[in-house]
This record gives structure tokens, sequence and C-alpha cells, in this order.
């Protein structure tokens, strides 16, 4: 590195150390500047504790008396996971529960109390569970209280929406730079994630604050989460070159999941949250599935995009491990965070191979783009090729509206070669393709069919307009004669008609074309 650069690197890294060392010093000013003003800390809410059991039938029992209790809106706030209860104040019964089909497991119950002085009353509340969650307090409090508690979920979330939205603006621009190909890879990891960010908000006490149609989260939480394994098995097909059958079946086997237990819901035979056992068993049996067939491919090729991919694997299924844990064996409160924190983690590796998958086929598209150009191109004259024109027959064999189609050939190519070499031959091939693509490349397809010959193929055009170009074709070939040793002349045919075939219009433009080239003969002889 040059002595100038050096100087240069070392003032910048010196100006950078200034700046962190100013904000450094600003910083700390302002921190020990005297507070303007500070937020009033709010009453401690009470939590009600298990206290023991009833003689009768064994109910666990909550019980906490209420002292110093100036709340402007007391409320009694139970959150029970599918399991009756019932909430006494000095022992009349103020509220009781219990569960229903569209019951979730995190609802919390908002129970409000006397707003009379409560200092002293008793609040107790009974249940068949000992994993009840009862406070007590301000409705404000509470509202804070459960915010402040789900704030990791909502935080889950917004990451979540904001990768989601992110995969698929790269998908609709890896659709324009791809072009025919459609990237479903990026578009199914996409709706994947917003799928886990629509989850995770739902299946929190906060929706509870934005409506009261808590039977309506609970069917959005079981439905999106019980989608997610779906949308990762058509994610990693859409990576796969030969479609796997085994992927196709676990795919209907999970539209089979939705559909069945919407079903039983419907008809009241099972709710969501009892199917959730078959919905965690298949979820299992997919990332077993789709584990395996990556150990089979790690030595392939895509050993890297693989290996990233068992990365992401190993962190989910620890994740996922301890969220099951906490459902089945805990309280479940850290559930959705575990397996929020693990399905983070998994796609951020499945983004990293979604983008040099990406990547990949945005080269092989490029490549096509290019050999295609080859094989569409003549590379002498930069006329379209033979083979772009049986392309173009292929696709459309008829022309639109008033069309046109005109046959050249250059006149007196042999000659040229016999006296001047074949060097001169090739540029008279070259000036001639130039002449022709000035003209009429604005105006429709030029191609070479080889040797000396050009097809023009013309579409909405008139007769009037097709002799207007030719015209100004001449002029441009006798101002390329000034220049040029050995003169440059085209027999030109055309055929004009309406919505007309092309091969019919190419073999009437080639007759006249042989026609004018005998004329020309015969007034070069005379």
């Amino acid at each position: 590195m040059s002595t100038p650069r050096r100087l240069s690197k070392l003032f910048q890294l010196l100006f950078v150390l200034l700046v962190f060392g100013v904000f450094a010093a600003v910083f700390c000013q302002a921190w020990h500047r005297p507070t303007v003003y500070q937020m009033e800390k709010r009453c401690q809410l009470v939590h009600l504790e298990a206290v023991g059991l009833t003689e009768d039938n064994g109910d666990t029992i909550y019980r906490q008396v209420l002292s110093d209790c100036t709340w402007s809106r007391p409320v009694c706030a139970v959150t029970a996971r599918q399991t009756p209860f019932i909430v006494e104040l000095d022992g009349h019964p103020i509220y009781s529960h219990t569960p229903g089909a569209f019951d979730h497991g995190s609802t919390v119950h908002w129970v409000p109390l006397p707003s009379e002085d409560l200092t002293g009353k008793i609040l107790t509340v009974y249940s068949p569970s000992s994993n009840l969650t009862v406070l007590a307090g301000d409705h404000n409090d509470l509202i804070l209280y459960y915010r402040d508690a789900n704030a990791p979920a909502l935080l889950f979330a917004l990451l979540f929406f904001l990768f989601g939205i992110g995969i698929l603006l790269m998908s609709l621009t890896a659709r324009l730079v791809l072009k025919r190909t459609r990237p479903w890879t990026l578009r199914y990891l996409g709706v994947l994630v917003l799928f886990m960010s629509l989850w995770v908000a739902s299946d929190t006490t906060v929706a509870q604050m934005f409506t009261g149609r808590i039977a309506v989260m609970n069917v959005l939480a079981h439905y999106t989460f019980m989608a997610l394994p779906y949308f990762l098995v058509q994610f990693f097909r859409s990576l796969m070159e030969q479609d796997s059958k085994y992927l196709q079946v676990l795919s209907w086997l999970h539209l089979a999941d939705l559909s069945v237990s919407g079903l039983l819901q419907a008809l009241h035979v099972a709710t969501l949250s009892q199917m959730l056992l078959l919905t965690h068993s298949l979820m299992v049996l997919t990332l077993a599935s789709i584990l395996w067939i990556l150990l089979v491919r790690r030595n392939s090729e895509f050993r890297w995009e693989v290996r990233i991919m068992l990365c992401g694997f190993g962190l989910l299924g620890c994740c996922s491990a301890l969220g099951f844990y906490d459902y089945y064996l805990l309280s479940g409160d850290w559930y959705v965070l575990w397996l929020s924190t693990g399905m983070l983690l998994f796609v951020t590796s499945l983004l990293a191979v979604a983008v040099c998958y990406v990547y990949r086929e945005t080269v092989k598209a490029s490549r096509l783009q290019y050999y295609q150009k080859l094989a569409n191109t003549d590379m002498m004259t930069q006329l379209q090729s033979r083979t772009a024109f049986e392309d173009q027959m292929r696709q459309s064999s008829v022309l639109e509206g008033s069309c046109a189609c005109l046959m050249m050939d250059i006149n007196n190519l042999k000659e040229a070669n016999d006296t001047m070499g074949h060097i001169a031959g090739d540029e008279l091939i070259s000036d001639a393709a130039e002449c022709v693509l000035d003209i009429f490349s604005p105006l429709g397809d030029c191609y070479r069919m080889g040797g000396d010959e050009f097809v023009v193929l013309l579409e909405n055009i008139s007769e009037a307009e097709v002799l207007a170009s030719l015209s100004r074709l001449e002029l441009a070939i006798s101002r390329k004669n000034l220049t040029r040793p050995f003169p440059l002349s085209l027999a030109i045919g055309y055929a004009t008609a309406y919505c007309a075939p092309i091969e019919l219009m190419l073999s009437e433009a080639d007759q006249n074309m042989y026609q004018k080239k005998r004329q020309m003969k015969s007034f070069a002889a005379g």
C-alpha cells in the first residue's frame, strides 16, 4: 500500500475515533443532567398464590386478602388453560367459567371487581388446575403488565413480519430478473415467515387488547401454526431439481391435518387445541424427513447449502424440544418464545440458501439468454439468424394486420469474391446488412437466411410505407458506394397482404426478387 493511502486510512481511523469520543462525552453530559419528569410508580399488582385444596372435590384454592387497594378500575385477571374456575369475593361468587370449544391456552379472563373500597376483602379462585395465573389490580396496570410480559413475543412477530415482507420484495425483484422463471422458493419462504408473524402475534394475550373476539384469535393462532409445515415442505420441494414423492405426500398430510382439524372443530367432535398433538407429530415427522434428505445430500454439489440448513435444523430442533417440553410438562408460558427463537434462526439459514439458489438460477438464466442470443443472432451481420426465423415461424406463422415480406439478395457477390477475395465479399455482406438494419430494424424483424440472402418481416404497415422505406434503402446504398471499391447492389422483391401466412408471402417475395434480379442482369447486359 502506498504512503498516501496509508496516511488517508490513518486519518479516517482517527476521525472515526474522534466522532465516537465526542459522542461519548456528550452522552455522559446528557446522562448526568437532572431528571425533568419521572413517571409515578404504579400500585403493585396482587398475585394470588395457591394456598391448598378444597375438602369436597380437591380443587386448588387461590386466595389473597386485599389491602391498601386504591384502584380506579379494579379487575381480577385469570389465565386458564382450558380449565374451569370460580371467582369469589368474600365468599360470594362473582364469576365462573367453563371451557368451551374455542378456548385458548393463553386466554385471559377479565373479571371486574366492585368499585367500592376492597381493603380487607378476601379474593378467592377455585379451579381443578394448579397452573392458573391469577392477578388483581387496576385495569391499566394489568394492561401494562401483559404488554411487558408479551414484549418478546411481539418483537418476534415484528421481526418475522419485516423479514417476510423483505423476502417477498426479493422474490419480486428476482421475478423481474429471471423473466420467465418464477422464483417460488422465495415466495414460499416469504409466506412461511409472514404466517410465523401472524401466529406469534395472535397467540399472545396482547391480541385481546385490540379485540374481544378471543375465539377468532384462537382459530387464527391454530390455523397459522398448522399451516407452517406445509409451506416449509413446499419451500424444500421448490429447491429440488426433481420433485420428491415423499415430500409431496407430506404436503398432502398437512393439508389433511388442516381440513380434518377444522371439520372436527365445526362438528364439535374435537377442538383445535386437542388436535395439536397430531400437528406436532406431523411437524416432527416433517422435520425428520427433511433432515434425512439433507443428510443424504450432504456430499452433493450443494454441500455448502446443505450444511447451512443442517445448522439451522440443529438450532430449530433444540429450541422446538425446549418449547414442546414447556408446553406439555410445564406452564407453557415460554412455548411460543422457544419456537419463535428456533424458527427465526432456522429461517435465517433458509434465507441464506434461498438467496444462493436465486443467484444460481439468475446466473443460469443469464447464460441461457446469452446462448439464445448467440443462436438467434448472425454474428457477422448482427441480423437475426435463420434459427430465429424458424423460431418465429413456430411461434406465429401469420403476420398481423397490413403486412409485408421483403426478400433481398446481393448482386455480383461471386464476382467480388473472385476478383477481390473473400474478405471483400464479407465486407459487401456486412455493408448490405448495415443498410438493411438502419432502414428496417425500427419497423420490423430483419434476418440473414444464409449467404447473401436477407428477409424482412413487417407488420401493421402500408404498401406506401414499404415503398418509402425501399427508397431510403436505395439512398443508403448509394451513399455507401461512394467509399466502396466494389459497388453494392441488392435485388429486392416484396409481397404485401393482410393477415397472411409468412410462408406464402415469403414464396411470393422470393419469386419477385428473382424476377427483379433477372431484370437487373438484362439491364446490365444491354
